[in-house]
């Protein structure tokens, strides 16, 4: 009986071919879909769950609170707080300081660790962290050669066995060499630690000792150990907790902690600790991490919604197309009656033909998966060397979802086809046209086409506002300026550096400094304007420059000249918000009047400068203060002249590579870098265009088979209608105004939706577009289109047939 299941099935599959062919491609996309976005959420959902104390493991984090209002989050804590929380927070079970990313520069000495050799140098992006013993009684990292406590001692490093090899060829041989942290401090390699999980936000491919790090604060970030006011993003506290002490109990604890050494009275902000599960690291993009990667709960449910309504998309073109043929089959299934067929036995045969069609979706929706895994590593930096199909859980998926989609997709049309009576299907009384009112199917279609329309808007939405803030006025000039990297252990070389850049005929300024104008760096501090005795309400953002920055990134002056590098005593440069802020109207007589920042002595302001964008769209002009300090120059900037910008690159790091032999080279023109700070969007935009072009693309499908089905069922009234003197226009009119009366009805329901949520996610950016009312045109007619075009093609081959033919059987 089954065999004969199986064998019917096929035959109705070889017979039916082009809506077989239009479920089988619309399943398989959708099935595609939904088993790569489940893998990207697999994966984000993963990190740091391998730990085994994970559930009792946090990280201290701050919230600051200025007095003009302001809040801003840092995951980073002063080093003095380190062994004071060990002494008056006794219940913690572990304080675990942590140090990165580092992204050192490693040079590879082998045995000898007074070698001189550069041959092998790397620059190594997102990792390397200082960290003790007590580090992996936390965390779990599997070693392979040495134990934790190796890291008890100053200037030593274990790295995992995927960089050991890097480095020294066999991870083996790699024990007892040596190589230099960032041309200042030679380590030894004192063990091995197995493969480092793609999924953690802890880069610990490489860990220097802690040791190394209190040996020689300023060789890994700054600060003291006695010192309170200065904070590092790059510092971390992770702490242990024990099972009879709670999250709560520990923030109590902290609250009278942050108040005994931060007095609001006086300082310019209240400070706030708490702590924060690992488990949220990867998800909380208030604070940051040390991949630089965060990926909110909000978007891996967006994504995961998208990867749903694709795969029901795809089954409301199950169900509509098979119940919309099944008046093909009514006197099949009358003659099955007739001959004795119990309803049950025609439920299993049509179900047995749903799992025949489904199971080919599902193994081209493999194929087509396991062909666009490259994809996720541009859409959602899913890693290359990651295995999806290797995981269990995505094969337990797969069945999961075969079954759900066999049951969805099934049942409905198997009760429809099951339930003809045999007396109706011989007198040809089954209807499953469109009918007065909205039938399920049309429902189904409505509901299809309202998803398509959602992901379009949005897609508009998303592109208008990327289009806004790459036009948007910055304040600097971004094109033509080329970064990269300096090493201040060469400062003194700095100026030989610049003077042999402006050798080079292309290059038309050259500038030093801490970062770029706009950059996701926030270096914040304190101040005082004008000897006041209390510091200012707000922080300001330091940008630590020489002389050329505001040349070389354009930025305006508009009161004052800047300082100059001759300089002996420190002068600054603020911009007009810091102004503004502090009730200042006209710049002019701002300069003269002194600043006192942080600890530092006052100093005057010699010019200021129009405001430019310190962050992303997404954040508010700030105050800005700049001035001189080379010991904090990590970024060189050229500003070249259009041309030949390949030959141009390669003569800056020519001239790099001579004067700073010890260093690796690193650039990037400066419009990639900032392309990099809207890097969600864009990959939130992409995702938009794919959905939309598959949820059309679905949907054009589905309406397809149907324009074909109903051009099929009413071939004899368009007969009688051409007889009758109709034109093709008026024909094919009459078959299409059915289809665009429901994305009509799909344009009302969706757009209010749609503008809600776009609506929303615009709210993230404090520059931004308004949503115009031509959008909902541009969508509208777009869609019009695409019916009207899934649907022609039919109705002109319906209205052009020979009336002849469709009616010489009566």
């Amino acid at each position: 009986m089954i065999k004969n299941y199986f064998k019917i099935a096929w035959r109705n599959l070889i017979k039916n071919k082009v809506y077989s062919f239009i479920n089988i491609v619309g399943l398989a996309i959708g099935m595609a879909s939904a088993i790569l976005l489940f893998a990207i959420i697999h994966f984000e959902l993963s990190f740091d769950t391998f730990h085994e104390k994970s559930a009792r493991t946090y990280r201290v984090v701050r919230e600051v609170k200025t007095n003009d209002g302001n809040v801003d989050y840092t995951s980073g804590a002063p080093l003095a707080m380190i062994d004071a929380l060990k002494q008056e927070i006794p219940q913690i079970e572990k304080v675990v300081p942590v140090c990165g990313t580092l992204e050192p520069q490693i040079t590879v000495l082998g045995k000898d660790p007074n070698s001189n050799s550069n041959a092998s140098k790397y620059t190594e992006d997102n990792q390397g962290i200082c960290a003790g013993p007590e580090f992996f009684e936390v965390f779990d990292f599997k070693w392979l050669l040495g134990t934790p406590k190796v890291l008890a001692e100053p200037n030593v490093v274990v790295l995992s066995k995927k960089y050991a090899e890097k480095y020294f060829g066999n991870y083996e041989d790699a024990v007892g060499q040596y190589l230099k942290y960032n041309n200042n401090t030679v380590m030894k390699v004192v063990g091995i630690l197995d493969e480092i999980p793609l999924n953690t936000d802890l880069p610990a491919n490489i860990v220097f000792s802690y040791e190394s790090k209190r040996s020689n604060a300023s060789n890994f970030g700054f600060g003291a150990y006695d010192n309170w006011g200065s904070t590092s993003s790059m510092d971390n506290i992770f702490v242990l907790l024990p099972e009879n002490f709670t999250e709560q109990q520990a923030n109590s604890q902290l609250e009278v902690f942050t108040k005994k050494h931060w007095d609001p009275k006086k300082e310019n902000d209240v400070k706030k600790h708490t702590l924060s599960s690992i488990a949220n690291m990867h998800y909380d993009d208030r604070f940051s991490n040390y991949t630089d990667r965060t990926i909110s709960k909000k978007k891996i449910a967006g994504i995961g919604l998208v990867g749903l309504l694709v795969i029901v998309m795809a089954c409301i073109n199950f169900i509509n197309i098979s119940t919309a043929i099944a008046s093909k089959r009514a006197k099949e299934v009358g003659v099955r009656k007739t001959m004795g067929s119990q309803n049950a036995q025609l439920i299993k045969q049509f179900m047995t033909e749903t799992m025949v069609l489904v199971g080919l979706s599902m193994g081209i929706g493999l194929l087509i998966a396991r062909l666009c895994l490259p994809l996720l590593t541009d859409l959602f930096d899913y890693p290359a060397e990651a295995n999806p199909f290797s995981e269990p859980l995505l094969w337990i998926f797969v069945l999961v979802i075969f079954i759900t989609i066999n049951i969805l997709s099934g049942i409905y049309p198997s009760m429809v086809l099951s339930s003809f009576t045999p007396l109706d299907a011989f007198r040809q009384k089954v209807k499953v046209g469109f009918t007065k009112g909205l039938s399920l199917r049309q429902g189904l279609i409505v509901f299809q086409f309202s998803i398509a329309l959602v992901m379009m808007f949005g897609t508009l939405v998303n592109f208008v506002q990327m289009r806004f803030i790459e036009n948007m006025e910055t304040g600097y000039k971004k094109e033509g300026v080329y970064t990269f990297t300096m090493d201040t252990e060469y400062k003194n070389r700095f100026e030989t550096f610049k003077n042999r850049l402006k050798e080079i005929p292309e290059v038309q300024s050259v500038s030093l400094s801490n970062d770029e104008p706009s950059s996701q760096n926030n270096w914040q501090s304190n101040f005082a304007y004008a000897n006041a005795a209390k510091d200012a309400d707000f922080n300001v953002s330091m940008k630590f420059a020489d002389s050329d920055f505001f040349e070389t990134y354009g930025l305006k002056i508009i009161a004052g000249s800047p300082y100059s590098s001759t300089d002996t005593l420190k002068k600054f440069v603020v911009n007009e918000t810091l102004l503004k802020k502090l009730g200042v109207r006209n710049p002019e007589t701002a300069i003269g009047k002194t600043i006192r920042v942080g600890g530092w002595e006052p100093f005057p302001i010699v010019a200021v400068i129009k405001d430019f964008h310190v962050g992303s769209a997404k954040d508010e002009i700030a105050p800005v203060l700049a001035t001189i300090a080379p010991k904090f120059y990590w970024k060189g900037g050229v500003k070249v002249s259009s041309g030949n910008l390949s030959a141009t690159v390669k003569k800056i790091e020519k001239t790099y590579n001579e004067v700073f032999p010890e260093v690796v080279f690193a650039g990037s023109f400066y419009e990639e870098t900032l392309n990099n700070y809207y890097k969600e969007e864009q990959q939130l935009g992409l995702l938009y265009r794919i959905a939309s072009i598959l949820a059309i693309f679905i949907s054009c499908l589905g309406i397809f088979g149907l324009a074909t089905f109903v051009a099929e069922q009413r071939i004899k009234e368009i007969g009688i209608r051409k007889v009758l003197g109709a034109s093709m226009l008026s024909i094919t009119g009459l078959l299409s105004k059915d289809f665009l009366k429901l994305v009509i009805i799909s344009m009302v329901i969706a757009f209010p939706v749609a503008y809600y949520f776009m609506n929303q996610w615009l709210q993230d950016f404090k520059f931004r577009t308004d949503i115009q009312w031509w959008y909902f045109i541009v969508v509208g007619i777009l869609a019009l289109i695409i019916t009207l075009i899934s649907v022609s093609y039919q109705s002109t081959r319906a209205a052009l047939m020979n009336p002849v033919k469709s009616l010489k059987s009566e």
